[in-house]
């Protein structure tokens, strides 16, 4: 953004307490109040403002601000991806691979104590996940890759080669340190993969139901 617009520094309160607009009109939300609206966390939404999926810039004093209207097309976009099967059924189907087993375990423990309308299916094993996805599809998918470099863009490969004979892509989230993945992909087509930075926590896996809750509306 240019410089015109960091003159809203100025005027507006603390982070998380007011909503701002520019001089078109158009509103800009504080991060933790695009989290709230979004269900996600804020270090989620920090990174889909970095990635490029909500629009936003940063005040004088370091703080995002980002687009109500960008919100609301994240929220269409994401409906759209999770596609017409999402909403034919009682509770959406979600896999989730972490290969750490004491994570796994506090997940899966978690999970149950959450009691989420949603149906999660834990695999310790990429491989195992992968290969059940021609039997069982689920409607989205959550991996955290800590394998080595080469062997996350074979994976990323594989869930792309998948996207591409299906009808209706799979929603996934990689999570991952190599941030750029998708830019080493020798697929250039829109894809319905998103590559986040980790951990996978408790925190985070709780902060994803509840987008994955609140976005399908159950």
């Amino acid at each position: 953004m240019g410089d015109d617009h960091f003159s809203i520094d100025t005027i507006e309160a603390p982070v998380g307490t007011k909503r701002v607009s520019d001089s078109t009109g158009t509103q800009f939300l504080s991060t933790a109040e695009a989290a709230r609206m979004l269900g996600l966390s804020t270090t989620l939404v920090q990174t889909l403002v970095d990635q490029g999926d909500l629009k936003g810039w940063k005040t004088r004093g370091g703080h995002r601000r980002i687009s109500l209207t960008s919100i609301d097309e994240y929220q269409s976009a994401s409906r759209s991806t999770m596609g017409v099967a999402v909403k034919s059924v009682i509770k959406p189907r979600i896999t989730v691979v972490v290969e750490d087993p004491d994570l796994l375990r506090q997940l899966m423990s978690a999970n149950e104590a959450w009691n989420f309308p949603v149906e999660v299916t834990f695999f310790d094993s990429v491989t195992e996940a992968l290969l059940e996805l021609s039997t069982r599809r689920p409607d989205m998918m959550v991996v955290e890759m800590s394998m080595p470099r080469l062997q996350q863009e074979k994976t990323l490969q594989a869930l792309e080669n998948f996207n591409s004979r299906g009808r209706s892509p799979l929603s996934v989230v990689l999570v991952t340190a190599e941030t750029d993945l998708l830019s080493s992909s020798a697929s250039h087509s829109p894809t319905a993969i998103q590559v986040v930075s980790g951990p996978v926590t408790r925190v985070w896996m709780h902060a994803y139901l509840t987008g994955v809750v609140a976005s399908c509306k159950i």
